[in-house]
């Protein structure tokens, strides 16, 4: 059985690709009205840079994603003809609460990763054997793809030519780069376009427009009562340097919407800024919190936030006892927590504003070990 590395094919590893894939009910020439159809409705959406819609005449869609680390760089068009899905499949978990958001999980036949699914409903039928993982290892494994034939199979934004097995046997493929979005209703709106490949366009709809509205009208209520915002700092060691989100990003953006301040949030950069440790420590020097995602199935010292650099202890954060983290092993933070980016918000702004409702959080929680 012949396996693709999908531990080569790092997110950081993603690539320009300029590739035209068409997907309909079986031949494409034989099954478009009109390739050359008029467009009746151009669907932008709000928040989310990483795809649109065209509605044309002929009751197609022409769906257009985009790359999100290339300015103007197309990475995908669909042309799309609405039917009844009758298998779907995924190579990332991350990609589950969507389709379960849209009623959609009894179409779900594969996963990558499935292993490592949350406890929940599709975790479940993994463990019940209806639901297949797709990779073995860190490797997919095609046969197993082959084995489900999947109508629509969800990959990521990158990968190539690796695809193309897939396109030969009438699989399509969608390549989704939601976790590329830097607004957190950026992520979000994605599932409008699951929705629109699902034939479930209003449902989504109306779970994203809910979502928007819970995520503004707190913003906004935040806005209004918040006084001296709180500095914030995050990041992540690589060897003796520091790598820390842009200013513009999408934990940026829940800092600075939950009442904070973003450190770095003067940066022009588009990507991570790696920042020397001296330079790093420098400025968190002058941050009142610290936060951070960790990968730990048990947490019980404070070198899961130090990574074991004693200097670290000595920020005025830590020595405060202000640290915040998410650990993305206990939760959803990858998944669920992209269709929840108002109880982040509400997470974040409880720490900042010390509330007695802290105990409450979701995602992040404060820190609890400092020795």
């Amino acid at each position: 059985m012949v396996a693709v590395s999908l531990h080569r094919l790092g997110r950081l590893a993603v690539v320009a690709l300029q590739s035209l894939l068409w997907i309909s009910c079986a031949s494409v020439d034989s099954k478009l009205k009109d390739p050359n159809s008029p467009v009746v409705h151009h669907e932008v959406p709000r928040y989310a840079k990483g795809f649109d819609w065209k509605q044309l005449a002929d009751s197609t869609f022409e769906i257009t994603l985009f790359n999100l680390e290339s300015d103007h760089d197309t990475l995908q068009v669909i042309r799309w003809k609405p039917r009844p899905i009758q298998r779907i499949a995924s190579l990332s978990t991350t990609h589950v609460p969507f389709i379960e958001s849209l009623n959609g999980l009894y179409l779900l036949k594969g996963v990558g990763f499935a292993d490592r699914l949350p406890n929940g409903a599709a975790h479940s039928l993994y463990e019940s054997g209806e639901l297949l993982n797709l990779t073995t290892g860190n490797e997919l494994e095609p046969e197993a793809v082959f084995s489900i034939q999947p109508d629509l199979l969800f990959v990521y934004p990158f990968g190539g030519k690796s695809y193309d097995k897939f396109l030969s046997k009438g699989i399509g493929c969608v390549q989704v780069s939601e976790y590329l979005e830097r607004h957190p209703l950026g992520r979000a709106e994605w599932i409008r376009l699951f929705g629109c490949l699902m034939g479930r366009q209003s449902e989504a709809d109306s779970i994203f427009f809910r979502i928007e509205r819970q995520y503004t009208t707190l913003r906004d209520s935040i806005s209004r009562y918040v006084g001296n915002r709180p500095v914030v700092f995050a990041g992540s060691m690589d060897g003796d340097r520091w790598a820390v989100p842009p200013a513009k990003s999408y934990l940026a953006t829940l800092i600075y919407d939950a009442g904070g301040e973003y450190l770095f949030q003067d940066s022009s950069s588009k990507g991570n800024l790696i920042l020397p440790f001296e330079s790093f420590y420098l400025a968190a020097s002058t941050a009142d919190y610290w936060g951070k995602i960790i990968y730990e199935e048990n947490p019980i010292s404070a070198d899961e936030i130090t990574e074991g650099d004693d200097r670290l202890r000595e920020l005025p954060s830590f020595k405060s006892k202000q640290v915040f983290a998410c650990n993305a092993l206990a939760t959803d933070y990858h998944g669920q927590a992209l269709l929840e980016p108002h109880v982040l918000l509400l997470d974040l702004n409880r720490l900042l504003s010390r509330s007695a409702s802290i105990g409450s959080n979701r995602y992040f929680r404060p820190w609890e070990f400092y020795d």
